[in-house]
C-alpha cells in the first residue's frame, strides 16, 4: 500500500499535469484575454481594451464595410470560445478544490482518530465510527 506522502506526490503530480493541459487546451493567459488577438471597429477598441462593456453601447450604430462586419463575426466568435475556455477553467478550479477539500477531510479524520486514541477512546471510536465531532 503506498504511503500516504507518497499518494500526496502522486496527486500533486496529477494536479501538475491537469493545470498544464488546461493552460495549453485553454489558450488563456488571464481573465480579460482573448483566445485569439482580434480586429475590431475602432469603436469598440476602447472598450474592450479597458474591459468596460458600458463603453460599447456609446459607439453610434452605422453601415458596416464587408471587412468591420467580418470582424464582428470573428470577434463574436472568439468572445464564445472564450467564454467556454473560461467556463472550463472555472470548473477544473472548482473540481481542484472538492479534491483539495477532501484531502483536508481525510487529514481531519486521521486527526480525529489520534485524538480519541490519545483520550484511549479507540475502542469507543470502533463501535462509534468516525462521526463524534
Amino acid at each position: 500500500m503506498p504511503t500516504t506522502q507518497a499518494r500526496v506526490n502522486t496527486r500533486d503530480r496529477e494536479l501538475k499535469e491537469q493545470i498544464i493541459d488546461l493552460a495549453k487546451r485553454a489558450r488563456l493567459d488571464g481573465w480579460n484575454e482573448f483566445v485569439e488577438e482580434l480586429k475590431v471597429p475602432s469603436e469598440l477598441t476602447t472598450a474592450l481594451v479597458t474591459n468596460r462593456p458600458e463603453l460599447i453601447r456609446l459607439a453610434q450604430p452605422r453601415p458596416l464595410t464587408a471587412e468591420e462586419a467580418k470582424a464582428l463575426y470573428t470577434l463574436i466568435g472568439a468572445l464564445l470560445e472564450t467564454n467556454t475556455a473560461l467556463r472550463e477553467h472555472a470548473e477544473c478550479v472548482s473540481i481542484m478544490v472538492r479534491n483539495w477539500s477532501g484531502a483536508i477531510n481525510g487529514l481531519f479524520g486521521v486527526a480525529r482518530r489520534i485524538s480519541r486514541f490519545a483520550e484511549f477512546r479507540h475502542a469507543d471510536a470502533a463501535a462509534e465510527g468516525e462521526d463524534d465531532d
